[in-house]
This record gives structure tokens, sequence and C-alpha cells, in this order.
């Protein structure tokens, strides 16, 4: 569906006084439920929360989730990881289950929990692979330390080319903390369903859940701060200066109807990473783990080494 046919009922439904949700607003102990043990690595107040699971001598991968996000939007892959890989979930700060102070939340920050998570584990170099926001950190991290990046998966990230000014002066002037904190659950269910995904499955529902529930929680406040903030920071984030630099082997995924960083910017990173490789998903929005995992999983398990199905 193209941009304009998606547009026309959005824009429609931004007249409704009130818009509910189609998925459940529940407390967060009930979200986690049956999650791995969450640990922590920081000042208290400052901490950043991350799991890992895998065996400990296993090669480790760093899973880097997009902007909202958390850790968990990783769940439909990891029985792909089980047994072969020590997989390291971080929550980037401000997200998921990370304290959410008032301070300035950059892709920068977000490099350094990373190799903070990294370093508490003992952990030297991983495959890390990100998302969106966390393809950015993930650029970062790369960039500052490319002694602790095995193998790079960028996955219809942010960094590939300036952000168009449009789109950069919109989320600049309206995207506000209170902004995101005041619209309806529903609304917020909106734009995902016509512009962050193409697919209704249930991992995207329970993203959608998880998003609602964390803005409702007592904390709710604090997270609609740290992740508009991040938002309005990372809009700004290029990474073109210096991506003939990279040496780490790179794969590079986009689903081809992500309307949020289209598929062009996956074409600028390809290009400019030596021996990158560009792989197009069809009929897959810009989180292929929530809309479309198995042909994600497709694409990564001959680049990362993984087993056949």
């Amino acid at each position: 569906m193209t941009l304009p046919a998606r547009l026309l009922p959005a824009l429609l439904a931004l007249g409704l006084a009130a818009c509910a949700a189609s998925v459940p607003i529940v407390p967060l102990a009930e979200l986690d439920e049956g999650a791995p043990e969450l640990r922590r690595v920081g000042d208290a107040g400052r901490a950043v929360a991350f799991t890992v699971e895998g065996p400990e001598d296993a090669p480790a991968v760093v899973l880097v989730h997009p902007w909202a996000g958390s850790g968990r939007v990783w769940d439909a892959l990891l029985p792909a990881f089980t047994g072969a890989r020590r997989v390291v979930r971080v929550d980037l700060p401000g997200h998921g289950r990370s304290d959410k102070p008032a301070l300035s939340y950059t892709v920068e920050r977000g490099a350094d929990a990373v190799v903070a998570v990294m370093d508490a584990l003992g952990v030297a170099r991983a495959d890390v692979v990100g998302n969106s926001l966390g393809g950015a950190v993930a650029l970062a991290v790369v960039r500052d330390h490319p002694e602790r990046v095995d193998r790079l998966v960028l996955i219809d990230a942010l960094g590939g080319g300036a952000v168009p000014g449009v789109f950069a002066s919109f989320i600049g002037t309206y995207f506000t903390p209170a902004a995101f904190h005041g619209v309806d659950d529903g609304l917020i269910e909106l734009f995902a369903r016509w512009f962050v995904f193409e697919r209704r499955t249930i991992w995207n529902d329970r993203f959608l859940s998880r998003l609602l529930s964390l803005r409702a929680a007592p904390d709710g406040w604090a997270f609609s701060r740290a992740v508009a903030t991040t938002l309005r920071s990372a809009v700004a984030f290029d990474a073109t200066p210096w991506l003939p630099a990279i040496t780490a082997p790179t794969l590079v995924v986009w689903g081809d109807s992500d309307l949020v960083i289209r598929e062009s910017a996956g074409e600028h990173l390809a290009s400019r990473i030596p021996g990158a490789r560009l792989v197009v998903l069809d009929d897959c929005g810009h989180m292929p783990e929530l809309d479309c995992p198995a042909d994600l999983l497709a694409a990564l398990r001959p680049f990362l080494g993984l087993a056949a199905p």
C-alpha cells in the first residue's frame, strides 16, 4: 500500500476526540512473566537493564532494540540462538526496564550502555545486531569500539543518510514528551499499524501492549520523556562520513514496506560499508523481528552461522 493510501485513514482518525487501543494495557509484572532474569549495570537511578541467555562460553551476540522498544522485541528469534550463542539483550537508557532519569538521551549514550553491559559480562567481542535506533547504536559501537564487534547486522537502521528535513522538523517541533505522553493509546496503535508494521502478528501486538503499558505505568511520564528526548536527538545521527572505515563484516537487512526509514537508506549503508550486503524482505515493515521474524532469520542464519531449522 502506498504512503498516500496509508496516510488518508490515519489523518481521518486524528479527528477522533478519543481512540482506544485494541491491545491490552497490563501491569508491567504481568508483561515480564516468563522473561529471563533481569540484570542491571550502572549507578542507582541510571542503571541499564539487560538479560543474558545461553552458554557462557558460546560466542556472544548483542541484540539492540528499536526506538520505544526493549530487549523483548527479539523474543521470536531466541529459539534460533538456543545453545549456539550467548545472547545479550540490552534495554537502552530510558527504555524498557532501564532507569529513566531526566538527562540527555543520545545514540552515543546508548552505545556506551551496550559496551558497559559487555564489560560487565566479560564479553570482549560480539556480533552486534540492531534495528532502527538500535542500528544507529550498533553503528556508534563499531565506530568507537571496532575491536569489540565481530560481525555487524543493521536492520532498517537509522544512520544511512540524513533524516529528511520535513520529518526532522516535525519531530523537533511537535514530538515533545508532553505530546507523546498525552496522545490517545489508539492513535499510537494506529500510527504503528499504518506506518511501522506491514503485517499483524502476535509479536507486534505484544510490542504495542508493552509500549502502552510502560506509558501507563507509575513512571510513565519518565518513559515518555526519555523516548521523546531520544528520538528528538537521534534524528541528527548520520553515519555517512565514517561508513567506509567499518571493517567488520556487515549485513544490511530491510523491509521493503518500511515507511519510517525508506529502503534507499539501506542501499546507502550497503554501498558505503566495504563488503556489506543488502537483503530486502518482501512484505515486511520497519521492525522485521516483529513483522516477519521467519524471513529475518532466513537472512541472519548464514551470515551469523546459525544452524538451519
